[in-house]
């Protein structure tokens, strides 16, 4: 089952990887990253964890923006728009989870 795991919180509140692993197999895993969650791509330690979690990781290329970062900054997945976050959480995945 393909599930789309939101992550909110940065590397410093959560470490979302262990949920990832335990509630989807990798190849089946999105982890989109909103808000602060956008922190777990900006960190080697956090972004290597999410990559050994999740088949892609999608950045919300806004909030990265919004915090002073750019794509070029990222150390896992790409950064999207909000269109593309909703089309993977509607259009591609059969269940979400938000951690």
């Amino acid at each position: 089952m393909k599930t789309a795991f939101i992550v909110l919180k940065s590397p410093q509140e959560s470490d979302p990887s262990h949920m990832l692993s335990r509630l989807a197999i990798r190849p089946d895993a999105t982890a989109i990253l909103i808000e602060d969650g956008v922190y777990q791509a900006l960190s080697q330690f956090s972004a290597s964890k999410l990559m050994a979690s999740a088949t892609d990781v999608l950045v919300s290329g806004e909030d990265l923006e919004a915090r002073g970062f750019a794509a070029k900054d990222l150390k896992a997945g790409h950064a999207v728009g909000y269109p593309e976050i909703v089309d993977c959480i509607m259009e591609r995945t059969e269940r979400t989870i938000t951690l």
